[in-house]
């Protein structure tokens, strides 16, 4: 008796189904990479880039699995699979998406260290991976021939299609986009300062958006995302960034007039057209969205009801304090929260921003709206505080880090 784990029929057909599946998610894989920028304002460019990372991992998964059960069904496919036989070019080309999608996802875990110009070459490698694997699932799938699966293949072909031409049209219409200039760069704090930009176009945001920053220099070659901090009303482009890395330290280095790359505006964490109060809580440099918020707020004379819960470690170590202190508008509050500080003074509070202080000092916890942006522990941390102190899920708005 042949026992389910020695049928090579079964593991036959568990390779055509492993296959078929990771074709049809690295389709939309495929798609959704090249229709990010066109999607971030559903669902956000950050959520959308975690997702895929996610998304590469599950389809690593079928990848392998393909080969792997094609060879458990018929220990022959493995010489194929190594040499690559050439006279049956349709299998042929499944072996050479196979190491072409090794290569990429390589090169996606290790993109910080590889040139702007090799990825974007590598970004059309994954358009060969594609239109190779498409020749093989048409020409060598045993089930080909049935019109589900051309059916399938057809709307898998016009999806990517459309993704390349919209990233391509993307591309041209960022060529005239403007180039942006360093006006000055401030001192915020020890670790932080404010990058400020000059555009020699008018620049279109909303508060609370960021950009990807690329520079020419030091063999720097990934692009890096930082949170726009300066109003869209303001004719300089602002970030407010922490120096903790060789990108950061050498943005705080750059020189007057000297031209950084601009990619940009993307992002969902924007204040929502709602009646209800607004409560931001922030930890550190996450203070950067509510700086353009606030500063946009005011200049719009919107006169939203807001009030600013600040954590940060000391008194120094608060960006923008003597802005902030300045604001004496009845619609905004703030509250510093300093962790390694003690502070007796009205306006401060000590410790971490917890269940106590959010119902000491939000006056209708059920009828505002939580925007939070911090290291990652702290939002973990205030979204569970919030959560037990009943509002609701959809009223509690993270701002995702992905870089």
């Amino acid at each position: 008796m042949t026992l389910w784990f020695q049928s090579p029929e079964l593991f036959y057909s568990l390779g055509r189904w492993a296959g078929f599946t990771g074709f049809i998610c690295l389709s939309l894989l495929i798609f959704s990479g090249d229709t990010a920028k066109f999607f971030d304002r559903y669902f956000g460019l950050n959520r959308i880039i975690i997702f895929q990372r996610k998304f590469s991992l599950f389809i690593a998964v079928f990848v392998f699995l393909h080969p792997l059960f094609f060879v458990l069904s018929d220990s022959s496919f493995i010489r194929y699979l190594i040499i690559p036989d050439f006279t049956a070019f349709p299998f042929a080309a499944g072996a050479i998406s196979f190491y072409i999608f090794i290569v990429v996802m390589i090169a996606s875990k290790i993109y910080k260290k590889i040139s702007y110009v090799v990825w974007q070459y590598i970004h059309i490698l994954i358009y060969t991976l594609f239109f190779f694997s498409l020749y093989h699932v048409v020409n060598w799938g045993s089930s080909s021939n049935i019109i589900f699966y051309k059916i399938i293949y057809g709307i898998l072909l016009l999806a990517v299609s459309v993704g390349i031409i919209y990233r391509t049209q993307y591309k041209i219409r960022k060529r005239h986009a403007g180039k942006f200039y360093v006006k000055e760069i401030k001192i915020e704090t020890k670790d932080v300062f404010t990058l400020a930009l000059n555009p020699d176009k008018k620049f279109t945001f909303k508060a609370g958006q960021f950009c990807f920053l690329r520079l020419n220099k030091n063999k720097l070659h990934s692009r890096h995302p930082f949170t726009i901090s300066s109003s869209p009303y303001e004719q300089d482009l602002r970030f407010t960034i922490k120096n903790t890395g060789r990108f950061t330290k050498t943005a705080f280095e750059l020189e007057k007039g000297e031209e950084v790359i601009i990619d940009g505006p993307f992002g969902i964490f924007t204040l929502k057209d709602s009646d209800k109060d607004v409560v931001f809580i922030a930890g550190g440099v996450g203070v950067a969205p509510f700086l353009s918020m606030i500063r946009d707020n005011l200049f719009d004379k919107k006169d939203k009801d807001i009030l600013l819960l600040y954590g940060a470690k000391t008194k120094e170590e608060i960006i923008s304090k003597e802005e902030l202190d300045s604001i004496k508008e009845q619609h905004f509050r703030k509250i510093y929260v300093l962790s390694n500080e003690a502070v007796s003074q009205e306006g401060y509070e000590n410790g971490y921003i917890d269940k106590a202080l959010a119902e000491k000092y939000v006056e209708n916890i059920n009828n505002s709206l939580f925007y939070v942006c911090g290291p990652t522990a702290m939002e973990k941390h205030v979204k569970k505080t919030l959560l037990d102190l009943g509002v609701k899920k959809r009223d509690i708005i993270i701002e995702d880090f992905f870089w």
